[in-house]
């Protein structure tokens, strides 16, 4: 009773210090409590005293307000403060802590974006997260279980992320963490803790795994599985869980044995071929490396061909199904087992019966295996198949010829395969492109794709042109060339839409290759209705921004205040004062260079 008293004569103390003293005269409410403080008075003599106060207050003069105010304020919080309890209830014990040792450096202000893109939903978190590994502001103790915690984030790129990049930062310090959040009985996000645990740990991990993969969930049964492959002694506990009922289970334990090769296991492997399992255990069996198993899937490959040509209906279908996944099973990084395939190869694809429409996804399976094997016979045969077969394989013996015959004879052989609309020449095309997507391997960061100089005769590019390939035309461009340089430039006035991936990478062609009136074309495409009314900044777009030259910024900020969106606008003026801003050796300096230079300065 006594607290609650003093807590509603505070509330009115506070009221009056907002009101202002001079309202304190005769005030009703602070009259009402003046009752309940003297009785309390008779058995405690401060509540005398702050009657005392409170009466003091009530006939104070406007002059004596303040200070009557102020005293009774004093007296009632020294009071307050005599009532509360500061002890934590129960029995005193040690702080259980997980023996971390991690820096705390890191600024809150630093850390507070990535806890917010780690613990909430929304557009934009994998961004921060990529930046914070980029400038190491990521590796402090306060992160760590938020960072753990991301696991379990539903957008699978953000749980990738944290499992492929943040993590592995923290190294064994993240141990303890990630052991006190498994949980054998979770979901995905527990498989990933166990993957992550065992790359840190090794054996140590092996009774845990050995429980997980007999009573855990089955999100964490098949993890456990694959991972006790790498253990030889577990092989008959996996021939045993190749046998379960789930079929994940049983891929699981095929991985596992697969990565064991030993006779057992190959055999086991190889049953489940001959059987229900015989698409399931395709991956498997393409990572074992056990040349016995390599021979006998050839054999059956052959008895399979051998089936398909002495039957019809049905059983003819079930042979071609069975020898494209025998095929299948023949893929994989086994360079070394390649003289034993080449046979069988050069048996089907010489074969008329095997070259016909019904069975061009299984003669593609074949193609690309005798193209994998990579050896000088298996070229030389796949190039001999030019004028096999009504040219129907002319795409896989070009392939096999680039690696065999030199630049110029390749053109000379070749060229004149290329164009127009036969079943040759669209295999022919399909070729060109499969082979120069193998080259780039571009970097998602680069501003183009470039075709390194030399690996193609000069002349193929006028052939691209001549076909309208003109995103192979900008890929295999390397000078300005009259004629290729009016055909990009007449290109791009077809499509006024900047934002437009082709659009974008002819200007960055022409960028490159030195054409003086490029800025004038952005320029122009920036002016147009579509561009500003439908123009976003993405970063190539400000990475093709950037390349303009000074005097142009006046001319682009013009355009800048013409733009529809808000935040492109200030986006775009943030680029050009950056621009402006730049030291001449540095916008005269190299294209990554600047870019780099930039974006350290835009956010």
């Amino acid at each position: 009773m006594s607290v609650e008293l003093l807590s509603d004569l505070q509330q009115e103390v506070r009221r009056l210090f907002i009101a202002g003293s001079a309202m304190a005269q005769g005030d009703m409410r602070l009259t009402k409590l003046l009752p309940q403080l003297k009785k309390l008075g008779e058995a405690a003599p401060v509540f005398n005293r702050l009657a005392e106060s409170s009466e003091g207050l009530l006939g104070a003069t406007r002059e004596e307000s303040p200070a009557k105010l102020l005293e009774l304020a004093a007296l009632l919080s020294a009071v307050l403060h005599t009532q509360g309890k500061t002890e934590t209830p129960g029995e005193a014990s040690p702080i259980e802590t997980l023996g971390i040792s991690l820096n705390t450096d890191v600024t809150y202000r630093k850390l507070q974006p990535v806890i917010e893109a780690l613990t909430t939903k929304g557009p934009g978190r994998l961004e921060l997260l990529r930046q914070s590994v980029e400038y190491n502001s990521y590796l402090d103790l306060r992160l760590l279980p938020a960072v753990c915690r991301g696991l379990d984030d539903s957008f699978h790129e953000i749980s990738d992320y944290v499992q492929m990049n943040l993590i592995p930062g923290f190294g064994h310090h993240a141990i303890p963490v990630l052991k006190s959040q498994l949980n054998l009985q979770g979901g995905k996000a527990d498989a990933r803790r166990l993957q992550i645990l065992h790359g840190l740990l090794g054996k140590e991990m092996i009774a845990l795994l050995m429980e997980a993969a007999t009573s855990g969930s089955v999100d964490l049964k098949v993890p456990a599985i694959s991972l006790l492959g790498g253990y030889p002694e577990y092989e008959p506990f996996l021939l045993e869980r190749s046998r379960e009922k789930r079929k994940e289970v049983r891929l699981s334990a095929y991985h596992a044995l697969a990565s064991i090769g030993s006779d057992q296991a190959t055999a086991r492997l190889y049953e489940a071929l001959c059987a229900k399992d015989n698409e399931i255990v395709v991956e498997p069996i393409q990572q074992c490396v056990s040349y016995n198993l390599y021979c006998k899937i050839i054999e059956l490959a052959e008895k399979e061909f051998d089936r398909y040509e002495s039957t019809s209906g049905s059983e003819q279908v079930q042979a071609m199904q069975q020898l494209h996944i025998a095929l299948r099973c023949l893929e994989g990084p086994r360079k070394q087992f390649a003289n034993a395939a080449l046979p069988l190869l050069k048996k089907l694809l010489l074969s008329p019966a095997f070259i016909v429409i019904e069975t061009e996804a299984v003669q593609e399976t074949a193609t690309e295996l005798l193209l994998g094997l990579e050896d000088i016979d298996s070229n030389q045969f796949a190039m001999e198949l030019h004028y096999e077969h009504k040219k129907k394989l002319i795409g896989c013996s070009f392939r096999a010829a680039y690696r065999l015959l030199d630049r110029s004879e390749l053109f000379v052989r070749y060229s004149g395969e290329f164009a127009g609309l036969s079943a040759s020449a669209k295999e022919m095309q399909r070729a060109i492109r499969v082979l120069v997507a193998e080259q780039l391997q571009q970097d998602e960061n680069a501003s183009d794709a470039i075709m390194a100089e030399g690996l193609w005769d000069s002349r193929w590019v006028q052939l691209f042109a001549e076909q309208e390939w003109t995103d192979l035309v900008c890929v295999f461009t390397h000078e300005l060339e009259p004629s290729i340089t009016n055909y990009l430039v007449t290109r791009l006035k077809e499509d006024t839409y900047l934002n437009s991936p082709l659009t974008r990478q002819i200007l960055h062609t022409l960028y490159r290759i030195g054409y003086p009136k490029t800025p004038q074309l952005i320029m122009n495409l920036l002016k147009s209705g579509e561009s500003l009314a439908y123009f976003y900044l993405d970063w190539k777009s400000k990475r093709l921004i950037t390349m303009m030259p000074k005097e142009s910024m006046p001319a682009l900020r013009e355009i800048a205040e013409q733009l529809a969106s808000q935040s492109t606008k200030k986006q775009l003026n943030e680029i050009i004062d950056t621009l402006e801003s730049a030291p001449d050796e540095i916008l005269n300096g190299s294209e990554p260079a600047r870019w780099e230079w930039i974006q350290n300065r835009i956010s």
